[in-house]
């Protein structure tokens, strides 16, 4: 059973007919459960006994099982009623199924005579939903009016004017009808005249309709080239521009009608003065072969005139017809003509508004017209539905949507999401995989509703697989739960090692930061911050974690302590694990056992650890760990035979993907070539071909975000014009390595810049307090090194 209360009152499914019973139902239903006291003095507040009165009334209501729960001193209706289902679509935003259930004013035809303060309730009752079925109709109107489907807007103009129950339209409601009635000869719009004179206001001169044909030049010529008797099929979906096509044809000469439901054959009423009764007098109206005739809206005829139209199509009767429809031909034609979003071709003439609209046709017409298209897009959303605007959103919200993980998301069926995906697809909106026609707008979209948006992305991330869901983990951060800590954990480890694999460690070591603080993402991070040149930063997180015993941690701290200057400490954990280690542990280990003899110019025993190191990574499957011990075997055995290894080739090939082994691998290259050199007569071409390799060098680590390894190539680019006496050139790049190793905190290049620059200042008193400073930070060594060759 429900409660229908538009147009009259009564039950559905019951005879039950008594209005004062009825009454108190309408108005528990709209105000909720009440105090037995209050219905009393406000229905019967003359009566003798108003509570016995309303006793009576509610037995009254009890042929209708379960309508009223009496309990205690208050009273309440259970019946669901039509003003609440009318109330709760509007508060959807969903005004086209608001209105089916707008039959009539609320409680129209009530003969009870009513005390003042009841009759006060219903009447404002009347007019509060009287304005939101009017503000429905404005909704439909205005839609329908953007999209140049100007029937069915001028219909809900006209329904809105006279909406049952409603008052006068205010300023507001008239302004709104004006600009979607004013430009035409509509026989409301004296009325409106005279309602805005009656109110004083002042209408503004009607605009034209901006409806400009654009990008359909092609369909328009093709159209005009039809020879009599021929008919053509305009497909695509609302709002592609179909109408405006048609509006476009009226201007050479063809005779457009829009799709009139209803009697037979009431589309093709206009084409004479007497109405067509039958086929047969619609096909005579048809012979004519002078006639050109371009028909709106195929599933908005009737039954009699599509069947009129297919036997015309069969018959070929004389008069050239066009006809649009959402769907592909549903009658025999050789000429279809599907339309589809204008390409960036087509707006050329409009720059910016392919990028802003997608080229979606209704987004464009509001886009032209200085109307932001998110908000044009967002009212087509809302009308399309709850599950099409989730959609929607859902799928905006990917780079490159997975309909699976969109689907979990958002707790649809299969079977929903198919046929939802199907009707954005056919409005425009996006292509059958689902990716987004008009991206800008829908990114504006997603920007205006922050919370939502989040809320979205927290959904895909829970839902997509762990290699694309980061970027969404990454958006919804606000909203982690501690559930969610091992799939996001997961998610930020596979990116960060993908951002590693190409080249970008400090990108790598930004997206660790940030992720959920796992042993897995923490020794991920601190070999992204080595890579990335932060190594002190790498020392201070296994200094941390020094309470871990774990090989995977001795490997990392290992190399913290090498890049960091500690050679004795890390030689001594690197002969303590040479016995103890296997799999990938033992590849590092058995690297930096190499890279300790590679900065003692033992070049041959380093060659010999790289080897091995790069066959263990391998043997394990590393493919990516094993590219770096393969360019330190080259440079060993390039450094050791004086010249550069044939094995180059190979080498290059297989670390050119990666910025940070590519830019090692050039460092390396420049250095082997500088040492070869020096010590002969060194040609210009050859001076220029390693300061080149070294400047591409340092061109790669900057793109890396290596700023300490940055700062060792402009290093070594001073040196070069520092040999050359080119000392200007040589304190350019020696102050350019100053600032990046002060910005990365690499002290060991610090010093060595520092020394380099003294001696070319002739600063004895610099060279000694750099000297002081390496000492004093555990680089003795480096301190003696650099004082006998004083570069």
């Amino acid at each position: 059973m429900k409660l229908l209360t538009f147009g009259g009152v009564s039950v559905e499914g019951a005879t039950f007919r008594r209005e004062k019973p009825l009454l108190l139902l309408a108005y528990l239903c709209l105000e909720g459960p009440q105090p037995r006291r209050r219905l009393a003095s406000l229905f019967w507040p003359d009566a003798a006994n108003p509570m016995n009165s309303l006793a009576q009334n509610l037995i009254r209501l009890r042929p209708l099982t379960g309508a009223v729960l009496e309990h205690g001193s208050r009273v309440e209706a259970l019946l669901p009623s039509d003003t609440q289902a009318f109330r709760d679509h509007c508060r959807a935003a969903r005004p086209a199924d608001a209105l089916t259930l707008y039959t009539g004013a609320f409680l129209e035809g009530l003969t009870l005579d009513l005390n003042p303060d009841l009759e006060e309730w219903l009447l404002d009752t009347r007019e509060t939903l009287a304005r939101e079925a009017r503000a429905a109709h404005l909704n439909l109107a205005g839609h329908h009016h953007a999209r140049a489907e100007h029937t069915l807007a001028h219909a809900h103009a006209e329904r809105a004017y006279h909406t049952p129950g409603a008052p006068p339209c205010d300023p507001a409601d008239l302004h709104q009808l004006w600009q979607i009635l004013g430009p035409t000869d509509h026989p409301l719009t004296l009325t409106l005249r005279r309602d805005a004179s009656d109110l004083g206001l002042t209408l503004p001169a009607p605009a034209l309709p901006t409806t400009p044909l654009i990008g359909r030049a092609a369909e328009l010529a093709a159209l005009s080239a039809l020879p009599p008797g021929q008919i053509a099929w305009i497909s695509g979906p609302p709002g592609i521009g179909k109408t405006t096509l048609l509006s476009a044809l009226a201007g050479h000469g063809w005779r457009v009608l829009p799709a009139r439901s209803g009697l037979p054959l009431a589309t093709l009423e206009p084409l004479s003065p007497h109405p067509p009764g039958s086929a047969a007098d619609a096909l005579n109206l048809l012979r004519d072969t002078r006639l050109k005739l371009a028909l709106d809206d195929w599933e908005d005829m009737d039954d009699t005139t599509r069947a009129t139209l297919t036997l015309a199509a069969r018959q070929h009767p004389g008069a050239t017809i066009a006809i649009t429809a959402r769907q592909p031909p549903a009658l025999p034609t050789h000429h279809h003509i599907p339309l589809h979003s204008l390409t960036e071709h087509d707006l050329h003439a409009h720059p910016g508004a392919h990028a802003a609209t997608g080229g979606h046709p209704t987004l464009l017409a509001s886009y032209l017209n200085g109307t932001p298209p998110d908000r044009t897009l967002d009212a087509h959303l809302t009308l399309l539905g709850p599950d099409h605007r989730r959609l929607f959103l859902a799928l905006a919200a990917q780079d490159t949507p997975n309909l699976a993980a969109t689907r979990a998301a958002l707790n649809l069926s299969a079977a929903t999401v198919a046929a939802t995906l199907d009707t954005l697809t056919r409005e425009g909106l996006t292509t059958p995989g689902g990716s987004i026609r008009a991206s800008t707008p829908a990114r504006q979209l997603l920007d205006a509703h922050p919370l939502d948006t989040t809320l979205i992305h927290l959904h895909l991330a829970r839902h997509h697989p762990h290699d694309t869901a980061w970027p969404h983990w990454l958006s919804a951060r606000d909203l982690w739960e501690l559930a969610d800590t091992p799939k996001c954990a997961a998610a930020a480890h596979w990116h960060a090692d993908q951002e590693m694999k190409r080249g970008y460690p400090a990108k790598a070591a930004r997206t660790l930061e940030v992720a959920p603080q796992t042993d897995e993402v923490k020794l991920l991070r601190g070999w992204a911050l080595i890579r990335g040149g932060c190594y002190l930063k790498a020392l201070s997180l296994v200094k941390d974690n020094d309470t871990s015993v774990s090989q995977a941690w001795t490997d990392l701290r290992i190399a913290s302590l090498f890049y960091n200057g500690s050679y004795e400490e890390c030689e001594f954990l690197v002969r303590k694990s040479l016995s103890e280690v296997s799999g990938s542990s033992s590849g590092y280990v058995r690297y930096f056992t190499g890279a300790l003899s590679f900065r003692r110019g033992d070049y041959e025993k380093a060659y010999g650890e790289f080897l091995i190191s790069r066959m263990i990574f391998i043997s394990v499957g590393d493919e990516y760990s094993a590219k770096l011990p393969q360019v330190m075997a080259f440079t060993s055995i390039s450094l050791s035979i004086r010249r550069l290894h044939e094995s180059l080739a190979e080498v290059m090939d297989n670390v050119k993907d990666n910025f940070y082994e590519y830019a090692v691998l050039l460092s390396n290259i420049a250095h082997i070539k500088s040492s070869d050199t020096r010590n002969i007569n060194t040609s210009r071409d050859e001076i220029s071909s390693i300061l080149d390799t070294y400047l591409l060098s340092a061109r790669l680590f900057e793109k890396c975000e290596n700023k300490a390894m940055c700062a060792a190539t402009y290093n070594s680019i001073g040196v070069e014009y520092h040999n050359e006496g080119k000392f200007a050139e040589a304190a350019k790049y020696y102050n350019l390595a100053l600032k990046l190793s002060e910005s990365s905190g690499d002290k060991r290049v610090y010093a060595i810049v520092v020394a380099n620059l003294s001696e070319l200042e002739s600063s004895s008193f610099d060279f000694k307090a750099s000297k002081e400073f390496m000492i004093s930070f555990g680089f003795r060594e480096l301190a003696f090194t650099v004082e006998q060759n004083k570069l």
